[in-house]
Order: structure tokens, then C-alpha cells, then sequence
């Protein structure tokens, strides 16, 4: 694979020239894993704090106080969102990541009921079960050189019904993949309903992303 320049961060080009396959992908992020939290902060990566701000924002149409919500964070790295969320007062949160490593960082912060590695996004309804979340909140995963956009469906199958899915995807993902073509089909088809986009927000330092908040219609998934 020829690597293109595509932002001027080393090992942000590194990770978007990632070809796609699992074991590329577990790879990089063990090795990047000790040293994420520190490069990301230097990058100013704003995903968390709005993923987590978009989810209590919207958390009022679920069932229950935040104490009670079981939320899931798919491609949860080394725990940034659970460290938000557990801030915001929601401490009923599993997480899982591709990477080992990652999920052994978001497990020792302490903000997890569980963090599992070795998950992968498609098949993770054979381990955390299908129509169980509340919200499932996925940053930073929709990105180029990661997972198809139809990595959708296989999140929206852990939601429970009328639960919540947040997404975000990088401005360049969403130009260059067919994710509108996937979520318009979802919507389209009555799986999910649109709640909020908003485009174009802060991500990291010198680009942007969308963030997505969709509502899983009722009824059990098919």
C-alpha cells in the first residue's frame, strides 16, 4: 500500500493509511496505546468531551436516570469517553476495542464495568449480546483506513429498541466512503430516525468531523 500524506500529523497519516484489516489495525494500536492519551491531547482531540455532551444532551428520551442507563462504547481505545462519562455521572458503561492493549488502559482507568480487547466491531454482538444498550456512543472508529461504513448495522444491532446510537465520522470518511449511502438506508428503511447532525465540528488539530446521533426505532432487530 503506498502511503499518502493526508494531514500533517505523523502518526495521525500513519493510522488513516492503515489498510483496513484487523490484525493491521490491533497491531498499530497496541503499539500506540502507552503513548495515545498524551499525543491526543497534544492534537487537541475534542471527540469525547462532544460525543458525551451530544448523549446528555439527548439521554432524556431513554428510560431512567443516568445512574440507570447501560451504555456501550464501541472502539473504546484507552478509555476517554468512559473517563467523560463517568465525570457526567454515568456509571453503568462496558467498553471494547480491536486492540488489546487499548482495552487494557480503558480497563485500569477505572470507568468500565468491563473493557474488552480483541473484539471486533462486526462481530461484537456475539459477545455484549444484541438489542441491550441503552446508547452506544463509537468515536474516532468511522475514520479512514478503519472499518467499512457498514460497520453501522453491526452497532445498531446492540442498541436496544427506541436506544440511541452516536457516531462520529471524520469530514474526509464521509466524503470518500458511501456512509451516507448506508445510514440514509437505515433511515430510510425504518431502523433508525435522525436526532441530530452536527457537521463539521472540532476533532483534532487542523480537521474536523460530523457527529451523528441516531434513535433505533422500536421493535427487535431483524
Amino acid at each position: 500500500m503506498t502511503r499518502k500524506p493526508i494531514t500533517d500529523h505523523e502518526i495521525i497519516d500513519d493510522a488513516l493509511n492503515l489498510d483496513g484489516s484487523p490484525e493491521a489495525i490491533k497491531r498499530f494500536y497496541d503499539r500506540w496505546a502507552q503513548s495515545y492519551d498524551s499525543d491526543l491531547a497534544d492534537l487537541g482531540y475534542a471527540g469525547p468531551g462532544i460525543m458525551t455532551a451530544l448523549l446528555d444532551k439527548h439521554s432524556q428520551v431513554l428510560d431512567g436516570d443516568r445512574g440507570a442507563l447501560a451504555i456501550l462504547d464501541a472502539g473504546c481505545g484507552t478509555g476517554l469517553i468512559g473517563a467523560e462519562l463517568h465525570r457526567l455521572g454515568y456509571p453503568n458503561v462496558d467498553g471494547f476495542d480491536l486492540s488489546p492493549e487499548m482495552a487494557r488502559h480503558a480497563q485500569a482507568g477505572g470507568h468500565y464495568r468491563k473493557a474488552l480487547g480483541d473484539i471486533d466491531i462486526m462481530t461484537a454482538d456475539d459477545t455484549f449480546g444484541t438489542d441491550r444498550y441503552d446508547a452506544v456512543l463509537c468515536a474516532g472508529v468511522f475514520t479512514l483506513g478503519h472499518v467499512a461504513p457498514d460497520a453501522l448495522n453491526s452497532l445498531l444491532r446492540l442498541a436496544r429498541p427506541g436506544g440511541l446510537l452516536l457516531v462520529s465520522t471524520r469530514s474526509q470518511y464521509y466524503q470518500e466512503t458511501d456512509y451516507r449511502k448506508v445510514s440514509g438506508t437505515l433511515i430510510d428503511t425504518g431502523h433508525m430516525a435522525l436526532v441530530e447532525a452536527m457537521m463539521d465540528a472540532g476533532y483534532l488539530d487542523g480537521s474536523t468531523s460530523h457527529f451523528w446521533v441516531y434513535r433505533k426505532a422500536p421493535g427487535p432487530s431483524t
